[in-house]
């Protein structure tokens, strides 16, 4: 045999062998290969219906694969067929090249269980982490390949949705791609990709372009999306949604693009245009949260890698807002989309890498956001608030909101626009820029006819107290601007006007405060700095009601702090409490001490140009006493000047009123209350305020009605470098008590007494009570100090009433007494001195009235008696002498015995004596020795407690006499009062040989 025969022989055997293999052998192989590689692999039953293989044009038809699902007999995923023609080239070029890639019906199922795994989770598995130096990590090249003419028809996509139990489709599935190739020759040819399907009914359909292996890769995707039914898919968002989304369809128009070069960062940009109809969001409780009909955003360029925004507008057509605020305090709107971050891991978040310098870390992480244009229209918003006891509703209509230009380029301003109403009645309107970086805003504020009232439950607990009514109105300039280093600082200039306020006692309706009009004019406050500098203040036709309550606290203490359970604000009283007067200064009020508190420094840069006041009043009551006592300070006016708490400035003061209509009030002066330097020169006074309406005050303190009376006051303070010194000028006029009262609070002092020590022969009281002291002292109290000194006069009226009186006309407390030389009754000098005082005090206090009460000394009296008695006797014999040669009678203490006489008038004495006499021996008489007559008699002058009573009575009919005899005292105020005791009471320093004096 030849060897072309041979030849020809062997080349028949291979293509006959190749023949055999491609067409009969290969086919069934490769169908048992792959059933059992692929069902190992799977872990589940692969079945393919048959395997083509044609060897000679390189083409693999795959018919019938099914996969079926792992836990049950359903399908999870098949085709109808696949055909792939390889090109011959791939042997040459050493690349994977396909002519034709075609897939045809694909099918899969997609089940999500209920614990939110999927019935393929288990093909996914852990990656394997591979060491570095490993064969495959040293791998660098990439295969080359060229696959074209790449069709997918017919495909369907069930997906099973347990836990949502729904389920959805995508079926009609088409998906060519013309080729894709990493080769040179391809690499910059575009790709134009299409896409098309029906999903959960909705046709969808992509087109785009793309250079997928160019060094500039390139791909452009075209989006077409209409009525895009967004409830559909929130439930696979990996976060916990806390709102429900009950209806939203979007169209979205646009394209997508990608660039990425080799030396440039990597471009992803949207362009286009997206609607949202019918936004309705509900709460977890399926209350109404967000209704926007129609949201209209259109997209210039949106690129997450260099993180900015750019959109032609943002419009919201009559969007609706519920906003609530629960019992805890948590606002609706801050948890509508709860997250559990992993805090281990940090997000790997793409940065430019180039930042213009200059920009610090907050700029360089703010995302470049700008919108053209903003605009809401015909916006309402429902605020309900839980956390007040009441639950408080207001709505927000009209809200018409325009903006231009937002932008969070650095120091950028945007004009805004801002209008809305307050439950149909209050106007509220912003109009100016605001700034986003930083924050910045220049706005024109109108406030108009802010009702008051529907805040109540805001303040209901601190202050007990309802707002009838009351309007707020405002006008002026907002700014506000974040410097970044001392925070946010903010400035307001325009004017405020309160207007109608009135409120009301909670317990018991009454009114409590009111006033007609509250103007703040020319204001100018700032916060950081701190300041406030307000032109004008001004309050007209204003009223206040101050009560003390039964238990003695006041109603304003009350309204400020709260109230006990059960415990009403004002004690009930038959009348109104809007009639009487002005309570004295001795009424009590319990005001409880608080501990003083550590208090931030004030605010020092305040200044008020004026605050004027007109047409006010204030009514007081009194329930603590009963019955009530009521008073009212009418025709309040007047204005303070120059108000201000830095600087030397002083403010003037003039306020005005009436006391119960008919008594005028005037308080008069300067003031600086600067905290370092506080000056205060100002004069109070009124005058003849009626006493008779304070009986209840009198007779439930003092144990006596008034009758009659008047009252005025003039004080005047002057504090100067927290030193005060002030005088306290009390007038009291023909001040009269009536019958006395059973008061269990009555004093046991003696006060008429010491209305008849103070009140003068006109019938009038003055008192001038000067108090001094620092006012840095906290327990340094003018009104504390005032009353303690009056409280101390009426005490001393009882205790040491000669001292007070002492204290008015001179001496003191020596006015009470007289003192005598023992034995003896004939006044001095000195007690004839005193007695011109008391009697011009009894003069010039007509009520007063003296009882005299004479005293003796038991044993100094006794002796000094027994003296002058046997000094008496001797005087007796001489003046009978005198008169036997003739001579008139002189008054026997008027004899005088000289020494040479005196032995001589002693004898004669001593012969006339009747007791028995020492005797001779004849019987008579003896002549004695001086001394020894003189002890005899002596021993022989009887002196009892009747001659020490008498000499006690002479000494008040001598003192008693005196005073009478000045002729201005009438004897119906002068007693001589029977002495208890012969001897006084004993007091230090003082003889028991005395006259003492007591006033009544």
């Amino acid at each position: 045999m030849s060897r072309l025969m041979k030849a020809a022989i062997i080349v028949a055997g291979i293509f006959l062998l190749f023949t055999v293999t491609g067409f009969f052998i290969l086919p069934p192989v490769l169908k048992s290969v792959l059933v059992n590689k692929l069902s190992q692999t799977l872990h589940r039953q692969v079945s393919i219906n048959q395997i083509k293989v044609n060897p000679y044009t390189l083409c693999v038809r795959v018919k019938g694969v099914a996969v079926k699902d792992r836990s049950s007999q359903d399908t999870f995923a098949s085709w109808d067929e696949l055909f792939i023609n390889l090109d011959i080239n791939s042997v040459f070029k050493r690349a994977l090249i396909l002519r034709e890639l075609k897939v045809a019906k694909p099918y899969m199922r997609v089940v999500r269980n209920t614990d939110h795994t999927y019935n393929f989770s288990d093909l996914l598995g852990e990656k394997k982490e591979r060491k570095p130096g490993t064969e495959a990590s040293k791998k660098t090249g990439l295969l080359q390949f060229s696959i074209n003419n790449i069709a997918i028809t017919g495909g369907q996509i069930d997906f099973f949705d347990e836990p949502n139990n729904m389920r959805h489709n995508v079926k009609d599935m088409s998906l060519s791609i013309p080729f894709v190739s990493n080769m040179s020759y391809a690499v910059e040819t575009i790709v134009q990709p299409a896409f098309s399907a029906e999903i959960n009914g909705d046709l969808y359909s992509v087109t785009g372009k793309t250079k997928p292996f160019a060094q500039s890769r390139e791909a452009y995707i075209d989006i077409n999306i209409e009525d895009l039914d967004i409830p559909k898919y929130l439930a696979y968002i990996p976060v916990k949604l806390n709102f429900n989304l009950i209806s939203c369809a979007v169209d979205l128009k646009g394209r997508i693009s990608f660039l990425e070069y080799k030396d440039k960062e990597a471009s992803l940009n949207f362009e286009g245009s997206m609607t949202a109809k019918k936004l309705n969001l509900d709460d977890l409780q399926k209350k109404p949260l967000l209704r926007i009909p129609s949201l209209e955003i259109g997209i210039v360029s949106i690129d997450p890698f260099v993180q900015t925004v750019h959109l032609s507008s943002m419009i919201a057509t009559s969007p609706e807002l519920a906003v609530k605020r629960d019992k805890a305090g948590n606002l609706n709107l801050s948890a509508l989309v709860s997250t559990v971050p992993d805090k281990t891991k940090t997000p790997d978040i793409k940065k430019p890498s180039k930042i213009a310098s200059g920009e610090s870390e907050k700029e360089k992480i703010l995302p470049k956001l700008a919108v053209d244009e903003v605009r809401i229209e015909d916006g309402k918003i429902i605020v309900q608030d839980f956390v007040p006891d009441e639950p408080i509703t207001f709505h927000i209509t009209n809200l018409t909101v325009t903006g231009e230009n937002i932008s969070t380029q650095r120091d950028s301003k945007s004009p805004i626009n801002l209008t809305m109403l307050i439950d149909k009645k209050s106007g509220v309107s912003a109009k100016g820029s605001i700034g986003i970086n930083p924050v910045t805003a220049d706005l024109v504020l109108d406030v108009k006819k802010v009702p008051i009232p529907v805040f109540q439950p805001y303040f209901t607990d601190a202050v007990k107290i309802n707002v009838t009514e009351g309007n707020i109105n405002m006008s002026g300039s907002l700014s506000i601007i974040d410097t970044g280093k001392t925070g946010p600082g903010a400035k307001f200039t325009g004017s405020v006007l309160v207007s109608g306020f009135s409120a009301i006692n909670k317990a018991k309706g009454g009114d409590f405060l009111k006033w007609k009009a509250l103007s703040f004019g020319s204001i100018d406050v700032g916060y950081n700095p701190i300041y406030a500098h307000i032109g004008n203040i001004s309050i007209a036709d204003f009223y206040a009601r101050i009560v003390v309550n039964s238990d003695g606290t006041l109603n304003l203490q009350r309204i400020m702090e709260g109230k006990k359970a059960g415990e009403d604000t004002v004690t009930p009283s038959p009348d109104d409490g809007n009639s009487g007067t002005k309570p004295p200064l001795a009424a009590e009020a319990k005001v409880p001490e608080k501990p003083v508190e550590d208090v931030k420094e004030p605010i020092q840069n305040i200044t008020i140009g004026t605050i004027t006041l007109q047409g006010g009043t204030i009514d007081f009551t009194d329930r603590m006493i009963q019955p009530s006592y009521s008073a009212s300070l009418n025709e309040i006016g007047g204005s303070i000047t120059g108000f201000s708490l830095s600087g030397d400035k002083k403010a003037d003061v003039e306020l005005l009123g009436k006391l119960n209509q008919h008594v005028p009030l005037a308080i008069v002066g300067k003031i600086n209350p600067k905290r370092d330097d506080l000056l205060v020169d100002l004069t109070a006074k009124f005058n003849n305020l009626d006493l008779s309406p304070i009986t209840p005050y009198a007779g439930k303190y003092i144990g006596y009605k008034i009758e009659k009376g008047k009252l005025s006051i003039d004080l005047k303070y002057m504090i100067v470098k927290k030193k005060l010194d002030s005088e306290n000028l009390i007038f009291i006029d023909q001040l009269t008590l009536g019958e006395r009262t059973d008061s269990p609070s009555a004093t046991n002092l003696p006060i008429r007494l010491a209305i008849a020590l103070l009140k003068d022969r006109s019938g009038q009281i003055k008192l001038d009570i000067p108090v001094a002291g620092s006012i840095d002292d906290p327990n340094f109290s003018v009104f504390r100090i005032v009353i303690k000194i009056l409280i101390n006069l009426i005490a001393k009226a009882a205790t040491a009433p000669f001292a007070l009186l002492g204290a008015l006309f001179g001496g003191g407390e020596e006015l009470s007494y007289l003192e005598f030389d023992y034995g003896k009754s004939q006044l001095t000098d000195m007690d004839i001195k005193k007695i011109d005082t008391l009697v011009k005090a009894l003069f010039e206090r007509p009520g007063l009235k003296l009882d005299i009460e004479g005293h003796a000394d038991q044993e100094k009296d006794k002796e000094a008696m027994r003296t002058y008695l046997f000094n008496k006797k001797i005087k007796v014999q001489k003046l009978n002498a005198l008169i036997r040669k003739g001579q008139a009678a002189v008054p026997v203490d008027d004899v005088v015995i000289g020494p040479k006489e005196y032995e001589q008038y002693l004898a004669m004495a001593y012969k006339a004596e009747k007791f028995e006499k020492p005797r001779n021996m004849l019987g008579f008489a003896k002549n004695l020795p001086v001394p020894e007559m003189e002890k005899l008699m002596l021993t022989h002058t009887a002196i009892n407690d009747g001659n020490l009573r008498g000499l006690a009575v002479e000494r008040a009919a001598r003192a008693r006499d005196a005073i009478l005899g000045s002729g201005k005292i009438t004897a119906d105020r002068v007693f001589v009062v029977e002495p208890k005791t012969i001897s006084p009471e004993k007091k230090e320093k003082l003889k028991d040989s005395r006259v003492d004096f007591k006033l009544k």
